[in-house]
């Protein structure tokens, strides 16, 4: 009988040890999960005005071509952003397709009194290299 209590104890033991260790372990992510991370990211960046974070997140070969001064003057002041929600993310192996819903705040004065905000759709082409996704951007 001690054999058998001592082979059943081992057996759950070890059991419960394999049970802890599949959930300690986590689930490799998606690469639109990764995707929709990298540009939600971004996006707040852009949202809190911190052109030199979301800049982190364009392709290096982009990056460089174009110095961080250049991007940050592509970029208007007619409104500002206030929100951008990731809603949907198609990939392949090497490239994906995000869709991003923003929201705008109108800052012509003309223009801001009868549309305070506005809401859009974008998409964005964001690529694979050397092993992480990169917001590809032409130049």
């Amino acid at each position: 009988m001690p054999t058998l209590l001592r082979t059943l104890t081992c057996a759950a033991a070890a059991a419960l040890v394999a049970a802890l260790a599949g959930c300690a372990a986590p689930a490799a992510q998606t690469p639109e999960q990764i995707v929709a991370e990298r540009a939600e990211a971004r996006w707040q960046h852009l949202i809190k005005g911190d052109f030199t974070g979301a800049y982190g997140y364009l392709m290096p070969s982009y990056r460089a071509i174009v110095p961080e001064k250049s991007y940050r003057q592509s970029f208007g002041s007619a409104g500002a952003w206030r929100n951008a929600i990731i809603h949907q993310v198609n990939c392949e192996p090497a490239a994906c397709t995000v869709r991003v819903r923003i929201t705008t705040q109108v800052r012509i004065p003309q223009f801001a009194k009868h549309i305070p905000e506005v809401n859009t759709y974008i998409d964005e082409r964001w690529v694979r290299e050397d092993g992480q996704w990169w917001l590809y951007q032409k130049l």
